[in-house]
């Protein structure tokens, strides 16, 4: 039997669509936490600022559910006689710790002593929740083998604390068991993943995929599968960009600009030049210092990122576009672009969506025009084309100076 869809005005509906109404923004360091991820790409991709966190509104919910677990299990722990510390006593903050000029680091959930594994040593703490299925594999096998992400983010904050012990806590969300072990600190392990850091963080050029097949179960919980299997390329930000590089003191600086603050990296500017290998439609066959062309690897055409169009190498998109504009979309765009100088891709919108035929169609518009509009038949294909793309809510929106009409 089909399930019945939730009207969104009911109240549970209201709760998911308020979590999505907080601003999702990108980490500004390379996260402990994700370091263990089994695809470097991932990584560099979510540290490079590729694309912008979008989890819904029952895993932000979950997400929250985690943090507010981590104050009972401090509250229980001083209950049973320890030490616990969420708190750096000297800043009075969470701990933190980093390293590679600020690049890289993590906040821990605390520091204890007095726990009955080993009353007299320090342990950094680790807390995590777990559904049922997940926390019996993990009480079975260990942190180590169950959750190898796990174990190497303390790994990492035991290694840069100076702290040989660790207590990971895990909770089980459907029994509200608690599992709890004694980890010891393994220095061979820190030293590759701190030389995995240092390799990511030089990378000027995203990573290899870790799968070429998009239904690959680490590629498919991935987000960044649409990226790196779908075909849309990185936003423009500065950290996509070919000119930005990170320096000292977890800073970032613009070969055309300078030193650049976090809000300015977040924006970037209309120079921004899209680091190729964030183009995943495109294969580069040339460039200048403000320009890259590409060859579009389905259909062999050519294609510019940069402020303007080339003779030899076609019409010119800014870094923008090139994010709202799906790769198998490309063909269709420089059509346009080509009888239309001057036209631009935008995301989609409701309103824009609605007024699709509106636009498109000359006969809707003004009847009278009909006759000076040639190839309509193929303008309408084209736009017929164009609509079934927006399912992933992106498309092309282009502007002609023409009098007469616009065209998308």
């Amino acid at each position: 039997m089909t399930a019945i869809p939730e009207s969104k005005h009911s109240t549970s509906a209201a709760i998911v669509r308020w979590y999505e109404s907080k601003p999702q923004e990108h980490r500004p360091h390379m996260g402990a936490s994700l370091i263990g991820h089994a695809c470097d790409r991932s990584i560099w991709l979510t540290w490079r600022w590729a694309l912008k966190p979008s989890f819904n509104g029952r895993i932000l919910r979950l997400f929250d559910t985690g943090k507010r677990e981590e104050s009972r299990l401090v509250e229980e722990l001083r209950g049973i006689g320890a030490d616990v510390w969420d708190t750096n006593p000297e800043t009075g903050d969470q701990w933190r710790v980093s390293a590679f000029n600020g690049h890289f680091g993590g906040s821990l959930d605390g520091v204890a002593k007095g726990l009955p594994e080993a009353p007299k040593s320090a342990a950094v703490l680790e807390f995590k929740t777990h559904s049922n299925k997940s926390y019996n594999d993990m009480a079975k096998k260990g942190v180590k083998e169950s959750k190898p992400q796990h174990f190497d983010q303390m790994t990492i904050y035991m290694g840069l604390m100076g702290i040989d012990r660790a207590m990971y806590m895990a909770v089980n969300k459907d029994t509200d068991e608690v599992y709890a072990e004694w980890v010891h600190f393994d220095k061979n392990r820190f030293d590759v993943l701190m030389a995995k850091v240092e390799t990511l963080i030089e990378l000027t050029s995203a990573p290899e995929r870790i799968s070429e097949d998009a239904a690959y179960f680490v590629c498919k919980m991935c987000s960044f599968h649409k990226h790196c299997h779908g075909q849309i390329a990185a936003e423009a930000n500065c950290r996509t960009c070919c000119h930005a590089s990170p320096i000292e003191n977890a800073a970032w600086s613009c070969a055309k600009h300078g030193k650049l603050s976090e809000n300015v990296q977040r924006d970037g500017c209309k120079e921004h030049l899209m680091i190729p290998s964030l183009v995943p439609y495109g294969t580069p066959v040339d460039g200048g210092h403000d320009w890259i062309a590409y060859e579009h690897k389905e259909t062999g055409k050519h294609f510019v990122n940069g402020p303007e169009p080339l003779e030899e190498y076609g019409p010119a998109f800014s870094s923008k576009e090139l994010h709202n504009c799906p790769g198998p979309l490309i063909g269709e765009a420089l059509a346009v672009k080509t009888d239309y100088p001057g036209s631009k891709v935008v995301p989609v919108s409701p309103q824009t969506v609605e007024e699709l035929n509106a636009i498109w169609d000359p006969i809707a518009t003004n009847p009278d025009d009909l006759e000076a509009m040639p190839s309509t038949r193929s303008k309408r294909k084209q736009r017929d084309e164009i609509k079934k793309s927006i399912s992933a809510l992106e498309t092309l929106h282009e502007r002609s100076d023409s009098p007469r009409r616009q065209t998308r």
